[in-house]
Formats: C-alpha cells, sequence, structure tokens
C-alpha cells in the first residue's frame, strides 16, 4: 500500500477514535448534567411535600397512604414511606403489604440520593429523601417515569453522532488532501529518479521546505553527483590505463621490429634488448600497480608490530643501489617507537614515496626518511630537495596517472600511481598522506598514521 493511503488510513482512524472519544465523554458529561437537573426537580418536589405525608407517621399507615395517594397523582409518580428499616410503610399504589422488604440499589444509601435506571416499565428515577421526626426516623423514595430524560438523551446523542459522521467525512477528504500534499514530494522523488539512467545521470528537484524530504533530496543530489563523478574517474581512468600500457607496447613492437637488423651489431643488440626489459619491467609494474588499485579497498589489513629499525633496514635495502646510482644520499632520523600496521601495504605506500624522493632529486642531493611521534599519531616524512611541485599541479598529484610536466620532463620512469596508491594505503589504515612543497627548492610527503593501544587487534576494513 501507498505511503500517501497508509497516512490518509491513519489520519482518518485517529479522527475517528478521537470522535469516539469525545463522543463518550460529552455524552457521560451531559448525562450527568441533565440527571443532575432531574434529580433537583425530583428533591425539591418531595421536599415541598415531606411535612404534609410525614403527618401520620408512623401512626396511621392509612391515612399515610390516603396522602401518598393525594401527591402521587400530583406529581405523575409513585410515593411509597419506609420506616427506620427501610421496609415498606406505605404505598400510594396500595400493593405493598407493610414491612415489605425491598431490593434497589437506592436503598443502600443513607443520604439524600436519586438513581436512574433502565428497566422493562423503561427509564426510571429513584430519589430518596431521609427525614426524621420525633416519633422517629424514615424515608420517602420516589420513582418517577424519566421518559423526557431518556428523549432528551437520545435527541443529543443522536445529534453528536450526526455531527461526528459529518466531521468524519469533511476530516476524511481533508486526510487525503493532507496525505496527497505531505507525499507529493516523495512522488516528485520517484519521478525523478526514474528519469535517470546509465547515460543520462541528473537530478534537479526544487524543493523550498526545511524537513527530512529537504535532506533525502540533498542526499539523492550528492549521492547523484558522486556517481557521475565516479563514472567520470572511471572513463578516465581507463583512458589513462590504455594510453599508459600502449605507450609501452608500441615500444616494445618498436623494439621487436628492429631487433633482428641489429643482431650483427652486439652493441646496438645489447641497448635494445635494455630497452626491451626496461619496457616489460616497467610494464609488468604498471600492471600490478592497477591491481592493487583495483582490490585495495577490499583488502582486509593485518595489522603487526613494526618497529623503526625494520622501516630503515627495509628502505635501505630496497634504495641503497638506487640511491647511489642517482648520486643521491639517505639519511635517516627515526624516533625509536613501534607502530602497528599492515607490513606488505605500509611498506608497498612508504616504498612509493622513496622511490619518488630518490628520482626527483638531483644528484649529489639528500633524501631525508623522519619518523616521529605527535600525540595519537606516528608521522613518516619523506622529504628530498629536488624540483618541488607547481601550485597549478598540487590539487592533481594524487589523481591516478597525473604526472606534471615537469616532472615527466624529469623522470619517465614513472607510472602516475605511486602518490594515489599511496594515499589509499594511508586511508585505508585510518591514517592520511599530506604534502609540503617549495617549487625548485623540495617537496616533502608526511604520511600520518594514528597510534593503536592494542597491540593484538586484526583489523577489517572496507571502503
Amino acid at each position: 500500500m501507498k505511503i500517501q493511503y497508509q497516512l490518509w488510513l491513519i489520519l482518518s482512524a485517529l479522527f475517528l477514535i478521537l470522535s469516539l472519544g469525545i463522543y463518550a465523554v460529552v455524552g457521560s458529561a451531559y448525562q450527568e448534567r441533565l440527571q443532575s437537573g432531574y434529580e433537583q426537580i425530583a428533591v425539591t418536589q418531595g421536599l415541598a411535600i415531606l411535612d404534609e405525608l410525614t403527618k401520620a407517621y408512623p401512626a396511621s399507615p392509612k391515612r399515610s397512604s390516603g396522602y401518598l395517594q393525594k401527591y402521587g397523582r400530583q406529581l405523575q409518580c409513585r410515593l411509597i414511606l419506609l420506616n427506620a428499616e427501610k421496609k415498606v410503610f406505605a404505598d400510594s399504589f396500595n400493593e405493598l403489604a407493610t414491612n415489605t422488604a425491598l431490593n434497589l440499589a437506592v436503598l443502600r444509601e443513607e443520604r439524600q440520593v436519586s438513581y436512574f435506571l433502565q428497566t422493562s416499565f423503561g427509564y426510571l428515577q429513584y430519589t430518596l429523601l431521609p427525614f426524621t421526626k420525633a416519633e422517629g426516623q424514615g424515608y420517602l423514595l420516589m420513582i418517577q417515569p424519566a421518559a423526557s430524560l431518556e428523549a432528551q438523551l437520545h435527541a443529543f446523542r443522536l445529534w453528536m453522532l450526526q455531527a461526528i459522521l459529518l466531521s468524519l467525512l469533511l476530516c476524511f477528504l481533508l486526510s487525503y488532501a493532507v496525505s496527497a500534499w505531505l507525499t507529493e514530494p516523495i512522488r516528485k522523488i520517484i519521478a525523478a529518479l526514474k528519469q535517470i539512467t546509465p547515460h543520462r545521470r541528473s537530478f534537479t528537484l526544487t524543493y523550498r521546505r526545511r524537513d527530512e524530504i529537504k535532506e533525502l533530496i540533498v542526499a539523492i543530489k550528492k549521492m547523484v553527483a558522486e556517481l557521475n563523478f565516479y563514472d567520470e574517474n572511471q572513463k578516465r581512468f581507463l583512458s589513462m590505463s590504455s594510453h599508459e600500457l600502449k605507450t609501452p607496447l608500441a615500444t616494445m613492437q618498436l623494439i621487436l621490429e628492429n631487433l633482428p637488423y641489429v643482431r650483427q651489431d652486439e652493441e646496438k643488440f645489447q641497448e635494445f634488448t635494455a630497452d626491451l626489459s626496461f619496457q616489460i619491467k616497467k610494464m609488468k609494474q604498471m600492471v600490478e600497480q592497477l591491481l592493487l588499485m583495483t582490490k585495495i579497498h577490499g583488502i582486509t589489513l593485518q595489522k603487526q608490530a613494526l618497529s623503526a629499525q625494520e622501516v630503515q633496514e627495509h628502505l635501505w635495502q630496497s634504495f641503497q643501489h638506487l640511491a647511489e646510482e642517482k648520486q643521491v644520499s639517505l639519511k635517516f632520523a627515526l624516533e625509536q617507537t613501534t607502530f602497528y600496521a599492515d607490513k606488505l601495504l605500509f611498506f608497498q605506500a612508504l616504498d612509493n614515496l622513496v622511490a619518488n624522493a630518490i628520482r626527483y632529486s638531483p644528484p649529489g642531493k639528500q633524501v631525508k626518511i623522519m619518523l616521529k611521534t605527535t600525540g595519537n599519531f606516528h608521522l613518516f616524512s619523506i622529504c628530498d630537495q629536488g624540483i618541488g611541485i607547481a601550485e597549478k599541479d598540487l590539487p592533481h598529484i594524487f589523481t591516478p596517472f597525473y604526472r606534471a610536466d615537469d616532472a615527466t620532463a624529469w623522470n619517465q620512469e614513472g607510472s602516475g600511481l605511486g602518490l594515489s596508491i599511496a594515499k589509499q594505503i594511508a586511508e585505508l589504515h585510518q591514517g592520511k598522506l599530506t604534502v609540503d612543497t617549495v617549487w625548485q627548492k623540495g617537496t616533502c610527503f608526511h604520511l600520518q598514521l594514528p597510534r593503536e593501544s592494542n597491540k593484538n587487534v586484526t583489523l577489517n576494513q572496507s571502503s
């Protein structure tokens, strides 16, 4: 069932329950007020004749019956005198014998009171009036037909039912209008969402009220924008990866086509095979990095304790020869501490940063690798004295395959994926990767990892 109809039924049901409650409360209050008025009339009538009725009490029941018959005809009611034990002393109808005990609820009271009962004779009013004489105590019981009271109650309840039915009809229509008005934005949202296709992702619904629907529309707009952004990134990623893979493939094809013609020239043959080996290595590295990027968000981190000494030994073994080849010196300033990270992924990120620092450093310069603990974080800094990064390139350096023109001219070995992978690995560890740079003076990348309090924990991460 649609939300509009659910809301419609709920509002109608609530008004129906409210109407029944009002009917019960108002009807009961009206009945009590009406009965109170009839009780006052009956008491006034009874008190007006009580002195005359009790002249023969308790000496002469027959004489008392005469008085009862006289005033009973005047008031059109049945009058019964009761003795102190609430047994019949005299009856205006002469139907009840003296000392007859009556089983009436009104006789359980000792005070002046009226009871209204629905009997087989119709709606009756029983009024009990106690009196006291020197000769003894007694009671006057007045039994009156209350047909007019019943008629008034019936007429009032009928009027109330008619009013409630009319109100229910109006509420039914009003509830439908309100539910349609409240759910109209939902119908518009559904209609706008149905217009979204894989080739056209646009959500431009306008909504002025500030409520949860507004938040939902804003969230959908954000989601659609993110989908478009992701789609554009995916297309650009596929385009750039195809282009980057095509370049070494074309180079390898050219080398292979010319290789037979240089077999007799040993020097050129060795140069061609070295170039072919370099392109194969570069392409293998790029494919491995592409595979890592596609699966990195679903990797389960296997965190373990790592020491500053392990980091230094790994980097020295991995980059000693490259640093010597580039005539760049490695300097370590590592605080002796222990941190927790996925060893393979962490070293992958750190290797990418150190490799970039060495490749973009001029000969004779220094690459400094630092580690210090600040607050709740471990901070790794890799600083070079290279070409720096231009301000216009800073917003794009973590984009896959992005390489600044100056960086490409300086170093042809990079694939443009290293920084993007390092950033994703940092975020996977609930950390972050930032950069400080001065053009033509150098660059520092800062890899920040949170400190772990539980040394034996294995974290599962999915983004």
